[in-house]
């Protein structure tokens, strides 16, 4: 991975450049501290495999240490994927975020790309995402637990008994 791969340099020394599988690491490590992490970015980088030249994932460096991170890449021809957004406490406010998106919409718009980004995102986040034209078309509800083995198949038509943290 060429990790020297930068798409913008700004003077206070933030630097958005493409993500290699070791920040992807440290990603999953901030991401996981937060909710539960199922395996959809390592999903993401197989099937972008050790492609140089595929874009859609990123990080942030602030005079080379990582400090946030976004992901928008292709799932399908007209389908990408939006996630994996996050900024490191200390520098929360410092527009580190907004560059992010912005870099990452402004290289897909260079790609010609024209599509629906599917967004994976706490809904405290809504507002943010509302900014940069992303709008809301369908919410998932999570459920952590067992369900009920009580559960009459016949009735509901599904034999599920866990339901998983992804």
């Amino acid at each position: 991975m060429n990790k020297s791969e930068v798409y913008e340099r700004w003077d206070d020394g933030f630097v958005i450049r493409r993500m290699t599988r070791e920040d992807a690491q440290q990603v999953l490590k901030w991401i996981g501290a937060i909710r539960p992490v199922c395996n959809e970015l390592n999903v993401l980088l197989e099937i972008r495999g050790d492609s140089v030249d595929e874009d859609g994932f990123y990080v942030g460096e602030l005079n080379g240490e990582l400090v946030g991170s976004v992901v928008l890449a292709q799932i399908a021809d007209d389908l990408h994927y939006l996630g994996f957004l996050y900024v490191v406490e200390q520098h929360r406010g410092s527009g580190f975020a907004r560059q992010l998106i912005t870099t990452a919409n402004d290289v897909q718009r260079r790609r010609n790309w024209n599509g629906i980004a599917c967004l994976n995102k706490k809904q405290s986040a809504e507002k943010m995402y509302e900014k940069f034209d992303y709008k809301t078309f369908r919410k998932w509800t999570r459920y952590i637990g067992v369900v009920s083995a009580q559960i009459d198949q016949k009735l509901h038509g599904t034999d599920v008994r866990q339901v998983t943290n992804c």
